[in-house]
């Protein structure tokens, strides 16, 4: 109780209070769903459905040109500077606008590769000709939210971010308990329109400012944001292409259902790293953005993790103790055979968070080619360690892997980062 007390007028600590309540409340949701999913897709329908939605966070990505944190960046930055603000939403839309053409030209005609390359065959290639119509909606939803993280408002943020997972969870238990896998597909492709429909619910004042805004690009913010774009596009694109073909290879050189119990420990995982989506963008980025001396940042990296770690550290062992629980609560006991891979994904994971608030001081400091840099050789590490370690040790290969790949990850982020400082100094 004396450690709480001391912190307790931190605004980390209600950002993480808060944050937290979002959490848990979308987990609830997501213990539903999930239960529904696995009734009845089973491990099998879960490993394309993981397919689907990597897709989707691809291509929703692109829609908005990956300059989101660009604009969490500079909103923070700028403040009430309205003429620049005007600009960063300007350029910011122009760059979504130029995403969304790409992106209706791939999905569109691009339909029938698409649903064999992601979901093994082409009978769902009309749901991808819709999903080029609907991921405009995203790339304005990216944006909205990106200017609700910039002025730190949790509360909205968390709010906004709740209310659109709820109204996706309802419809994909709706859909998926009549229509299978088809109604899975659909509910994940039809997410785009629920997005616009939480924004003009939940943040009217943020679609008002870019409605307003010229969609052009200005000078001051398309070299600027042309860096958090390059940066986005490799995160994103690398992540979900890696995790798309190590599950093809799973499902190829093991089963399916291989392949459905990675991706459910994956999809587990992003349950309680989703903790820290709000403390990463609505906190670390724009106290980094501020901070210019290397001793304030260790400083910064202390109280963060001081702060952090005991919590998932208390996480983390009451999930190994009880992960047949978990699965049986969140699953069927068909995928009972996912409990093997618990203990490695957890540490994994721990390191990851390390490694992550780490990472994001050279966002911050848009240092674009050497953030690049490491992304490319974190995902090629994972690739490259999951096909050896699948070979050698089946299904359990990949989260060893995932735990090397992120524990190599860590060094190459601390010399990175100090690196940027020294050069700084100089």
């Amino acid at each position: 109780m004396m450690w709480f007390k001391k912190y307790q007028d931190l605004f980390l600590v209600k950002l993480f209070s808060v944050n937290s309540l979002g959490v848990i409340l979308r987990s609830v949701l997501a213990i539903i769903s999930q239960k529904i999913i696995a009734i009845f897709l089973g491990p099998d329908g879960i490993a394309l459905m993981g397919n689907l939605k990597n897709a989707l966070a691809l291509f929703g990505m692109a829609s908005s040109a990956g300059v989101d944190q660009g604009v969490v960046k500079y909103q923070a930055k700028l403040e009430n500077r309205r003429g620049l603000l005007q600009k960063l939403y300007s350029t910011s839309l122009a760059y979504s606008l130029l995403g969304s053409v790409i992106v209706f030209l791939i999905l569109f005609f691009g339909a029938t590769f698409w649903s064999n390359y992601l979901l093994k065959t082409s009978n769902y290639n009309y749901l991808f000709k819709i999903l080029s119509f609907t991921l405009p909606f995203t790339a304005i939803y990216n944006l909205c939210f990106s200017i609700i993280n910039g002025k730190s408002n949790y509360i909205k943020a968390t709010v906004l971010s709740f209310s659109t997972y709820t109204l996706s969870s309802l419809l994909v238990i709706f859909l998926v308990s009549y229509y299978q896998l088809s109604g899975g597909v659909l509910a994940v492709i039809l997410t785009p329109i629920l997005h616009l429909l939480g924004l003009l619910i939940f943040a009217k004042e943020e679609v008002v400012l870019l409605l307003k805004a010229r969609i052009k690009f200005c000078k001051i913010f398309k070299i600027k944001l042309g860096g958090f774009l390059v940066m986005s596009f490799t995160a994103v694109v690398l992540s979900n292409l890696v995790d798309i073909q190590l599950r093809n290879y799973l499902i190829n050189k093991l089963t399916t259902e291989d392949a459905g119990y990675w991706t459910s420990m994956s999809s587990l995982s992003s349950y309680y790293l989703s903790f820290m989506a709000g403390v990463y963008s609505l906190y670390v980025l724009p106290r980094y953005a501020k901070i210019e001396k290397y001793s304030n940042y260790i400083s910064e990296l202390i109280h963060i993790l001081k702060f952090i770690l005991p919590v998932f550290i208390i996480l983390f062992i009451g999930m190994y103790f009880f992960r047949i629980t978990i699965i049986k609560l969140l699953y069927t006991e068909e995928f009972l055979p996912m409990q093997r891979l618990f203990k490695w994904q957890l540490i994994g994971d721990f390191v990851k968070i390390i490694s992550v608030v780490m990472a994001y001081k050279l966002i911050s400091k848009n240092k674009w080619k050497l953030f690049i840099a490491t992304e490319v050789v974190s995902y090629l590490l994972l690739y490259v360690l999951g096909v050896y370690y699948i070979e050698k040790n089946g299904v359990e290969g990949i989260v060893f892997a995932h735990f090397l790949r992120y524990l190599l990850y860590l060094i190459i982020i601390h010399f990175s980062v100090k690196s940027v400082f020294n050069r700084s100094k100089k």
